[in-house]
């Protein structure tokens, strides 16, 4: 007799996360670090970094419960200037 699994084998997880949706992305009013470096084209540390560096004209993060936040609008704002992509 032979020993059959009546489940398949789980998918092994993926290492990266789905990349978000753009469209949702831009309903939301607040974007988190991640979702902000989606949105601007570059890396987490590059948008960490664009935060640290006051003379780079990057919006002020918001503090919400232990998250930090940027608003859509002031990212679209430096986005249109051109200063990061």
């Amino acid at each position: 007799m032979t020993d059959l699994d009546s489940h398949q084998a789980a998918q092994s997880a993926r290492r990266k996360p789905a990349l978000p949706d753009a469209a949702a992305l831009m309903a939301k009013l607040l974007w988190s670090v991640p979702e902000t470096a989606f949105m601007c084209g570059v890396g987490v540390r590059t948008v960490w970094r664009l935060m640290a560096d006051p003379d780079s004209g990057f919006p002020t993060p918001r503090r919400v419960r232990g998250r930090t936040l940027l608003a859509r609008d002031e990212v679209l704002a430096f986005l249109a200037k051109g200063a990061s992509r």
